[in-house]
């Protein structure tokens, strides 16, 4: 992802958007319910992203499609 400016790839849109969206209120249930470290894999029908907690915080990485 982009350090500078807004996210420019389809892959880092999906990666903001889902940040953004676990980090805010809509996605309090959902990190209060994984433990520090602890991580689920969501697979949409174009990505698949991991999701771990981390500083209370969720971290979403893209999971390149050869390894899904």
């Amino acid at each position: 992802m982009s350090i500078i400016g807004e996210p420019t790839t389809s892959e880092e849109k999906v990666v903001t958007r889902f940040t953004r969206y676990l980090n805010g209120p809509m996605g309090k249930t959902v990190l209060e319910n994984l433990d520090e470290g602890e991580s689920f894999v969501l697979q949409t029908s174009e990505h698949t992203l991991r999701i771990t907690k981390q500083r209370g915080r969720a971290v979403v990485k893209l999971i390149p499609f050869s390894l899904a």
